[in-house]
């Protein structure tokens, strides 16, 4: 195959992984984060309590667009995550694969079911790894030799993708680190090094500023995090949960890869690669970060991967065969990571396979993964407190609120607003517990809770006004939900509003 046909090897295989996520369509519905991100991008600012504001921005455009239409809500990150695998093809050949190297690299991204999984969703991680990913490709340019200027963009690209997410951080100081250890250090000996950390630097700083000026609240929230949400940190389930989002059928692709970049002297280019991710894996390790944060240096390894299976490619029928057994081997896991079937029918998979849903947090898991299960039960949420509300005398309509006792509750109600006639919604979690409460609302209070509900002790009088009907998909803690409407509050909301703040 020619140089030129070479590069339409990775453009066949981003379009592969756009038709796959666009194949899933709506199932399901809206995912907890999703709604959360649509409500930061109705009041965009420099920063939020739990991550940088890239992701609200594109959450405002795509609510812009598209309104709560899941299929226009995930159209930028389905472009991303092909990107993505473009960008890990791309990078392939730049270290020296073959067309059929770069096929492996493309389906070794979409295989992964964490990279898979995430760029299905409106969420953070999709822009971050494809960001770093470009950044690695830039990297690579430069300790080929190509133009210094070059890292003008690199900064901009770093600083981009930290405003997607913090880890982008880590990542970048690994890659350098790499750099350093190494002949790629070359690559460092000019002034544009300076200009290109200006640029990235510059990026970040209002939203330095905007934490600082809060007291840096994503400390807070992560160790909090650390202590009260997160499943208990040990290497072993770091590990275990590595393997898994790099698809365990796979492993002995992705290990040879890294160990063909660390040892290999056709490898000297991507050394730097081999080290940094390592080095990123380590500091994650350190900070007991969870195991998908590994996401961004992901596609590079790919890459490295692709381009160290070169001397078994050689031969045209394993030219073909390997990459189209590894994308075979991809796709086992896919409907684990993508709402590729019906519920029931992913229930029968996930036993076929002997899979049971990750525990990511300390809470008890349904049948359902939680990324799945957290896509069931807002719209129907939604329209119970809508009936409850419009039952309201008008006197009570105009100062009521809905509390959710999560962000995804209370971004449920938000994103829902309009088309049901809600009034807004409020909660003590994260950003929501900074914006407070609206002027003049708060009494009546719509409490989204269970059976146990005492309205905070505030209030004079709780009725119950609705109950949801249980239901096997959602998350254990959000089945069965009960509406209760509490009045006659002793004070203004205002005044209960600091015991009410988690921020995890």
């Amino acid at each position: 195959m020619t140089p030129r046909a070479s590069r339409l090897v990775p453009l066949a295989f981003a379009a592969l992984a756009l038709l796959l996520h666009a194949l899933c369509w709506d199932r399901y519905g809206i995912f907890r984060d999703e709604l959360y991100f649509m409500a930061c991008g109705d009041r965009l600012s420099a920063g939020y309590v739990d991550q940088p504001p890239g992701i609200a921005v594109v959450a405002r455009a795509a609510t812009a667009l598209f309104g709560t239409w899941v299929p226009g809500l995930r159209l930028l990150p389905w472009l991303a995550g092909a990107g993505t695998v473009w960008l890990a093809g791309r990078l392939a050949l730049r270290l020296g694969a073959t067309a059929a190297g770069a096929a492996l690299a493309c389906v070794l991204v979409i295989g992964a079911p964490a990279l898979l999984a995430l760029d299905h969703l409106l969420t953070m991680n999709v822009f971050e790894t494809l960001l770093v990913t470009a950044l690695v490709v830039v990297l690579v340019r430069l300790v080929q030799g190509e133009d210094s200027r070059l890292w003008v963009a690199a900064g901009g690209l770093a600083g981009l993708a930290v405003l997607f997410k913090y880890t982008a951080a880590l990542a970048t100081l690994a890659l350098l680190a790499g750099m350093v250890a190494t002949p790629a250090r070359r690559a460092l000996r000019t002034r544009w090094v300076l200009a290109g950390a200006a640029v990235g630097l510059v990026a970040v700083l209002p939203n330095f500023a905007w934490q600082a000026a809060h007291g840096f609240p994503f400390l807070e929230l992560v160790r909090n995090g650390l202590l009260h949400k997160n499943a208990p940190f040990t290497l072993a389930s770091f590990l275990l949960g590595l393997l898994k989002m790099t698809n365990p059928l796979l492993a002995p692709v992705w290990i040879a890869g890294l160990a063909w970049a660390l040892a290999a002297r056709r490898a000297a280019p991507a050394r730097f690669l081999g080290i940094g991710a390592l080095l990123f894996f380590a500091m994650l390790l350190a900070s007991h970060g969870k195991d998908y944060y590994t996401r961004p240096v992901l596609p590079a390894l790919a890459a490295v991967a692709g381009a160290a299976a070169v001397p078994l490619l050689r031969r045209r029928m394993l030219a073909v065969a390997v990459p189209a057994a590894v994308l075979l081997l991809g796709l086992v896991p896919a409907p684990l990571a993508i709402p590729i079937l019906p519920e029931p029918a992913l229930v029968r998979y996930q036993a076929a396979l002997g899979e049971k849903p990750q525990r990511m947090e300390r809470m008890a898991y349904g049948v359902l993964p939680q990324h799945f299960a957290d896509m069931h039960g807002w719209r129907e949420l939604a329209g119970a407190i809508s009936n409850v509300y419009r039952a309201l005398p008008p006197a009570e309509r105009a100062t009521a609120a809905v509390y959710g006792a999560n962000y995804g509750e209370a971004g449920a109600i938000d994103a829902y607003r309009r088309s049901l006639d809600l009034p807004p919604a409020i909660s003590g979690q994260n950003q929501y517990w900074l914006w407070g409460v609206p002027a003049g609302r708060g009494d009546p209070l719509l409490v989204i809770g269970d059976e146990d509900e005492d309205c905070g002790g505030f209030y004079r009088e709780k009725v119950r006004a609705a109950s949801l009907p249980p239901s096997p998909w959602v998350m254990p803690y959000e089945d069965a939900r009960v509406v209760w409407i509490c009045r006659g509050a002793r004070g203004p909301v205002s005044a209960i509003w600091p015991r009410l703040k988690r921020f995890i």
